[in-house]
């Protein structure tokens, strides 16, 4: 990301992406973003993206706490141990779009969660979540009813997708996105899950798939946190740090609206292709609620055990989603 002002710059960052050239969350979200910094701060900082990845997924802070890099993003769900209360947005069904979900992340955790999540040695910038997705068929069955899930072989990635089919009586074979392939085409499942439209089309696993079965708030949403280091943050001015903030947080989240369109395209792409889409009923939705119970209440108490109260907190996130989803 060569810029004509570097040569002005106080501070460079080197900035670490993990995803794609080619992928929306770059092209649309993160590199329009790191532009904008660049602009407002009229070059004082300036961001060194590399050409590959400096760390693999599950390394992506530890990365920059070392000072390897001085900022970047990771999957929160690789921070599920140490960062519990960030993986509120990966909670099942709790999430209409991305913008909503990345808008209600960050106003949580600036009203609830901040108080007790804190990202060691870095300066959190944002929390966003990616356009969630349903429960894909690669048969003749229709998610119509809870007891449809008894039984079904589905990949799903590790963590809470994994452990939200597993309540419902489905067998899991959990893995990273890049396996996903490898085990939709070797027949070992016959459903997946936890991608959206647009993933369909780039793990090229739409070959194989025949329906999807959604919900009013789909059923997972990949999340991420983004970062700068504290080494490098204590070296921009309070003003220049100002404007960063000020793109950043819920500004940054607005930016998911451009993916949301895309999904929104591809999910055009699915139907033309003769993929069926299928409106869950309010009695699977019902009952899909009770069935999580038991997580949603995991994480209230994990959430009332650092001291701030999870039922508000949640309850607050999803009123947000609303809140956004509607316009606000």
């Amino acid at each position: 990301m060569a810029s004509p002002l570097a040569a002005q710059a106080d501070t460079t960052i080197v900035f670490n992406n993990f995803l794609g050239p080619n992928d929306t969350l770059y092209t649309d979200v993160i590199h329009p973003w790191l532009n904008e910094i660049e602009a407002q701060t009229d070059g004082r900082v300036t961001f060194h993206v590399p050409e590959a990845t400096l760390a693999p997924p599950p390394e992506l802070l530890s990365m920059v706490q070392q000072g390897i890099a001085d900022g970047g993003f990771i999957m929160t769900g690789f921070l599920e141990g140490s960062n519990p209360l960030l993986q509120i947005s990966m909670l099942p069904s709790v999430n209409s779009s991305a913008m909503a979900g990345s808008i209600a992340s960050w106003r949580t955790y600036e009203k609830h969660l901040s108080k007790a999540e804190t990202l060691e040695g870095v300066e959190l910038l944002g929390l966003l979540t990616v356009a969630p997705g349903s429960f894909y068929s690669m048969n003749d069955t229709v998610f119509d009813d809870i007891s449809d899930f008894q039984g079904a072989k589905f990949w799903a990635l590790p963590g809470y997708a994994s452990r939200s089919l597993t309540a419902l009586g489905a067998v899991v074979s959990p893995g990273p996105a890049v396996r996903m392939y490898e085990v939709i085409s070797g027949g070992v499942v016959d459903a997946y899950c936890c991608i959206n439209y647009p993933s369909v089309l780039n793990f090229n696993v739409l070959q194989f798939t025949k329906s999807v079965t959604v919900l009013p708030n789909d059923f997972y949403s990949p999340a991420f946190a983004f970062y700068l280091g504290d080494e490098i943050w204590d070296t921009i001015s309070p003003e220049d740090q100002a404007i960063i903030h000020s793109l950043s947080g819920e500004a940054l989240g607005r930016r998911l609206g451009a993916t949301d369109a895309i999904n929104q395209k591809a999910r055009e792409d699915f139907i033309a292709a003769g993929g069926a889409i299928h409106e869950a009923s309010d009695t699977l939705v019902e009952a899909l609620a009770e069935a999580w119970s038991p997580i949603y209440q995991s994480w209230i108490d994990t959430a009332d055990t650092a001291g701030i109260d999870g039922a508000a907190a949640l309850a607050y996130y999803r009123e947000q989603v609303a809140l956004v989803a509607a316009g606000n």
